[in-house]
């Protein structure tokens, strides 16, 4: 796999009046307190990003993988779930579970290398201290 030296930047400023806020890093994204958290914002908490974070890793780093082994297929499709739970007495992430389902023409040995090695490549995946679960269907037609 290539390794990369890069920095990613990320901007954010919120004021005492409300719960929600304008993010940056290559666009502006409106993130805020859920109603979970005690807020009222009704959109992406900082939780789904990070959600989002593990799973389009994997999407991206399978994509890439595809493309540098010559690699066909027609869709991928990442379903991830971050868990939260009480842990001795405040709230920690307790896991992340990812469902894949790649469709290809024909299924052949390649897809599944491919899927089991995306996991390990994968560097956001493997950053974090709480249990990751990848689970993968190839499917044909």
């Amino acid at each position: 796999m290539v390794e990369y030296s890069e920095d990613y930047h990320a901007q954010a400023t919120a004021t005492d009046d409300t719960d929600r806020w304008t993010t940056e890093s290559r666009g502006q994204f409106e993130v805020g307190i859920p109603q979970e958290f005690g807020g009222t914002f009704d959109g992406p908490a900082p939780e789904n990003y990070y959600a989002i974070a593990l799973t389009n890793c994997y999407v991206a780093t399978f994509t890439v993988m595809a493309d540098n082994s010559d690699f066909s297929f027609q869709e991928v499709n990442a379903d991830g779930t971050l868990r939260l739970r009480p842990d001795d007495g405040s709230t920690a992430v307790d896991s992340f579970d990812l469902t894949v389902e790649l469709q290809v023409e024909s299924p052949d040995r390649k897809a599944e290398v491919l899927l089991e090695r995306t996991r390990e490549h994968c560097f956001i995946l493997q950053s974090v201290n709480f249990p990751v679960s990848v689970e993968h269907e190839v499917i044909s037609g």
